[in-house]
């Protein structure tokens, strides 16, 4: 019990904020807010020592009867508030928690802070298990802290006093329904230990009541047995006034011995017992605390001789941890970032170089194969064959002068004149020696035809 007090008395005084000390086994309690000194009706600091073997002078003697614990449960229960706490981490270098994030192909050139907070909460409950004489407190702090139960302790980090106008309250509904749960995990080993006591003890009485009942029925038929077998013999004697008063006194016992007042007083006295060893259960909410910290977090710019790009990353000094960079073509995070040339981060699995142009892209970007050469290229270096329709890459496509239009090297047709590959529905008979021709080359032909008609000599 002396434990279960102590405990009870240091952890309500430790949410309190209050500054608790156990040493030489006495409990010292400074600080403390200045509303539970005016209820207390008393300020601190306070010294409490729980067995009687350590009091000393400036010493206050705590049972589960002392003031102290009635003013600490009639504060418990007519609390209930919320409290904004922040951890003011300082500002950590960002250069720091990037030294191990790899930029392969590009330079860091800039980082921007963003102003950003995260939160966790704490749930303080008190429980009260209170059965027969007994009355038991019991006080839980829950951590919710990113939709999970965790461990949590302030008392290594630099807290201070919240401010409302630097953050927007997050909605607490799930945590506070998430640490009901945790708390039933908690108190419920103690709950069963003590209900299976309580029915322990339970049994003894209701065997006490049962066999007072019984043995009261049996002191009655006994009685009755030998007021029976007197009346019998009073009947050989003819006297009316003995048998009369006999028969009184029989029916007398009867009377006592009604089954149904008997089943009666024992169902009641048994259904007492069974209030008596009850456990009644209050979970009450003392307190929630709303902490929140700072998240270094920064626009990085990164760039390369073909494109840049500006993403977020975020350090939670609170977890140590850098936010994952994630790769935008596969999902995963990644520390060694590749800048495909037309801005996507990529993880060095992701990260291809175009076959025909040697420029650097992601898995996306470098999807398309040359139809001839089976390359890997990019959508710049991909061209569709007005002729065939197929896809290939530069290597093996030319671009008609004339028409602008360009074709595969297997669609096109060599001009046997001037021996380039040209459009092949733009080819025309030469007049002067009778073979097809490009329309450039029979331009040619005709123009110099004319010229030689108009200089001809007479």
């Amino acid at each position: 019990m002396e434990n279960q007090l102590s405990n009870f008395i240091q952890k309500f005084f430790e949410n309190l904020g209050a500054k608790v000390n156990f040493a030489n086994n006495v409990l010292e309690i400074s600080g403390v807010l200045e509303s539970f000194e005016k209820f207390y009706g008393k300020a601190s600091p306070y010294r409490f020592v729980f067995q009687s073997s350590n009091f000393i002078d400036g010493t206050e003697l705590v049972d589960k009867n002392s003031y102290i614990v009635k003013a600490i449960s009639s504060y418990l229960e007519n609390s209930g508030q919320t409290t904004l706490v922040k951890i003011d981490f300082k500002d950590e270098k960002p250069k720091d928690f990037l030294k191990n994030v790899k930029f392969a192909n590009a330079e860091l050139k800039d980082l921007s802070k963003i102003k950003k907070h995260n939160f966790f909460f704490r749930f303080t409950f008190h429980t009260s298990l209170q059965y027969l004489n007994e009355k038991e407190k019991i006080i839980n702090n829950i951590f919710v802290h990113e939709g999970k139960v965790t461990n949590g302790d302030l008392s290594d980090y630099p807290v201070v006093e919240g401010n409302k106008s630097e953050v927007t309250i997050p909605d607490m509904k799930e945590p506070y329904f998430l640490a009901k749960e945790e708390l039933k995990k908690l108190v419920d080993p103690e709950i069963q230990k003590i209900a299976i006591e309580l029915e322990k003890k339970l049994e003894k009485e209701n065997e006490r009541i049962n066999s007072h009942f019984s043995h009261a029925t049996n002191e009655h038929q006994e009685k009755l047995d030998r007021s029976k077998n007197k009346l019998v013999g009073l009947m050989h004697e003819n006297d009316s006034e003995k048998i009369e008063r006999q028969e009184k006194l029989v029916n007398s016992i009867r009377e006592k011995m009604s089954l149904e007042s008997s089943e009666g007083d024992k169902t009641r006295e048994l259904t007492i017992e069974k209030q008596r060893h009850a456990l009644n259960v209050n979970n009450k909410l003392f307190n929630t605390t709303l902490i929140y910290y700072p998240l270094f977090t920064y626009n990085a710019t990164i760039k390369n001789e073909f494109t840049k790009r500006i993403f977020e990353v975020s350090y939670d000094p609170l977890t140590e941890d850098l936010k994952e960079i994630i790769c935008e073509t596969c999902g995963l995070p990644t520390k060694e970032i590749h800048l495909c040339s037309t801005g996507h981060i990529s993880c060095k699995n992701c990260h291809y170089y175009c076959e025909a142009c040697n420029k650097e892209y992601c898995e996306k970007c470098v999807k398309t194969v040359c139809e001839h050469c089976n390359k890997s290229i990019c959508f710049e270096c991909a061209v569709r064959c007005f002729g065939c329709g197929k896809v290939m890459c530069k290597d093996h496509t030319r671009k008609d002068p004339l028409t602008g239009r360009i074709y595969c090297n297997d669609c096109l047709k060599t001009c046997g004149r001037c021996n380039n590959l040209k459009d092949p529905l733009r080819f025309k008979e030469s007049k002067k020696t009778g073979t097809m021709v490009c329309e450039e080359c029979f331009r040619s032909e005709m123009q110099k035809s004319v010229l030689d008609g108009v200089f001809e000599e007479d």
